[in-house]
């Protein structure tokens, strides 16, 4: 508590800005970078997660985009990425990306047009069900 006290009395007590030659240079000096999290976790090992071939099915609205197998990227904690373009751009190219929270439910996105190479459409939050993510919407399933 005593430092938090000094730290402004100190800089109260710095030089005015009339009083410092340098007041009116521009510093060139950049912060020094802040640690960004990772955007996928990784392994123990460091190792960062790669797709797999898994079974894969995919509706939206009633209608099957994807019924077969499929590359899955994983995300950490249950979420991943459905029908990846890691090896080029599949003949069925449409792909959802599912967002785990901490409730248990996800947050499910697609891209509605097949040429869209992100999934910016919201699909709403979904839940667990008989190994799919699933809600009125949808069904994303990767096993």
């Amino acid at each position: 508590m005593t430092l938090l006290l000094l730290v402004p009395l100190a800089a109260c007590n710095g030089p005015k800005p009339a009083d410092d030659p340098t007041a009116n240079v521009e510093s060139t000096a950049t912060p020094s970078p802040v640690p960004s999290p990772r955007a996928t976790p990784v392994a123990n090992d460091e190792t960062p997660p790669h797709s797999a071939a898994k079974q894969c099915r995919f509706e939206v609205d009633g209608k099957t985009l994807l019924d077969g197998r499929c590359q899955v990227y994983p995300m950490g904690d249950g979420g991943y990425t459905l029908n990846t373009w890691s090896a080029g751009k599949p003949a069925q190219s449409h792909f959802a990306v599912v967002t785990t929270r901490a409730d248990g439910k996800a947050d499910a996105s697609w891209n509605a047009d097949p040429d869209d190479d992100r999934a910016g459409d919201p699909l709403g939050t979904v839940t667990r069900k008989d190994g799919c993510w699933v809600n009125e919407r949808a069904r994303i399933c990767a096993r």
